[in-house]
């Protein structure tokens, strides 16, 4: 025997979804464990040539990836302004507002 559900209805609790129980706040000595394992982490790594290397190379790579970002942007702008003047905004105007006026095609 199965029970019938409605539509759309499978898969879900009788009384609703469960609400979050309070949350509770470590306790100062666990804490002081957990920031004293990130220092000793923290520590260990610093001295260790290959994370140096790690950290390097991604600064590196992250500031070449801006840079890069950067100038694509730039470069479509500087563009499009060398073209309106090499052809003269006005011209484009004239073009728009002519486009505009009724009965002229």
């Amino acid at each position: 025997m199965t029970a019938e559900t409605a539509p759309g209805q499978a898969w879900t609790t009788p009384g609703g979804p469960a609400k979050p129980g309070p949350t509770r706040q470590p306790s100062l000595p666990q804490r002081m464990v957990k920031y004293g394992i990130w220092i000793a982490v923290v520590t260990r790594n610093l001295g260790d040539r290959r994370f140096q290397a790690t950290v390097i190379t991604g600064a590196i790579g992250a500031y070449a990836l801006a840079s890069l970002i950067k100038n694509n942007q730039a470069r479509p702008v500087r563009r499009t302004a060398e073209w309106y003047k090499r052809i003269g905004a006005s011209k484009e105007l004239q073009r728009a507002r002519s486009a505009l006026e009724p009965g002229k095609r």
